[in-house]
């Protein structure tokens, strides 16, 4: 694997045998605030949920949300797992409502991801107080070390992975919960199991994963873009995405539709067309 320029030094020990750090600071409660109210209109103004073409590479729609996935704090803790130059690749939504049934099963990130060399990592992103009750992530210690597990494929409606995946044969027992507050942030390698439940509280778990990449890394399958956040991009291996200049406006539309066809078609091919209903 290349080894990324690393003007700063590596996340942690932890993180290295882990696969996994949090909490980690990263918005004041003002900002996590700010942002989540920001969010919740979003989310009124597309009729109460982001389904369908939101659940893909929301940043280029919202520029909220492409500022949330910029902010310097977030970048710092990224440079230090994959050097100074960062492509944001993709945004994700993961909220549930109170009482919500919907869950994500044990799986890894890059089951179909199709890219080299694995010069990445995820941030998720806490927009609310993410208790044991709210169906916190959950990740399985060292399992970026270990041998890929077989996955099932079991699509339902509350299963949140668009995919369907379901890794098979983890061991629970060792699984640390990922308590956080609002805008403390959780990172993890692509390689790591994680899941998380049903939301059993009062509150709506409000999470977004952004997922980061150095611009050494390249697709395996069919050419995509990315947001270029810091640093330079000296490869050219990822198209340029442009920063919406507003949010939901018809350029950023029109930029978000070629950029989410081509997320998609690089992970499944022509099966994507197959896919449930994005949820």
């Amino acid at each position: 694997m290349t080894i990324p320029d690393q003007s700063a030094p590596p996340l942690s020990r932890r993180y290295q045998e882990l696969g996994f750090e949090f909490p980690i600071a990263a918005l004041s409660r003002e900002a996590a605030q700010r942002y989540r109210t920001r969010l919740e209109t979003s989310m009124e103004a597309v009729g109460g949920r982001f389904k369908g073409i939101y659940t893909q590479k929301p940043h280029l729609l919202f520029k909220w949300l492409a500022e949330l996935a910029s902010e310097p704090a977030i970048l710092d803790v990224v440079e230090r797992v994959i050097g100074p130059d960062i492509l944001l690749w993709s945004t994700e939504f993961f909220i549930k409502e109170p009482g919500d049934e919907r869950f994500v099963p044990w799986h890894v990130d890059d089951t179909y991801w199709h890219i080299e060399p694995e010069i990445q990592t995820t941030v998720w992103i806490a927009l609310s107080d993410v208790k044991l009750e709210n169906g916190p992530l959950r990740y399985i210690p060292g399992s970026h070390r270990q041998s890929p597990l077989p996955v099932a494929t079991q699509a339902s409606p509350e299963n949140m992975l668009i995919s369907g995946q379901m890794a098979q044969g983890v061991d629970e027992s060792v699984a640390v919960d990922v308590v956080l507050q609002a805008g403390e942030i959780a990172v993890h390698d692509s390689k790591t199991l994680h899941a998380s439940g049903k939301n059993t509280g009062m509150d709506r778990r409000i999470g977004i994963a952004a997922r980061y990449l150095s611009p050494q890394v390249r697709s395996l399958s069919s050419r995509e873009s990315a947001l270029l956040v810091r640093g330079t991009d000296r490869y050219g291996h990822f198209d340029p995405e442009p920063w919406p200049a507003a949010d939901l406006d018809e350029a950023a539309r029109k930029a978000h539709a070629i950029a989410a066809e081509r997320r998609l078609v690089n992970m499944y091919g022509a099966r994507h067309q197959d896919q449930p209903a994005m949820r």
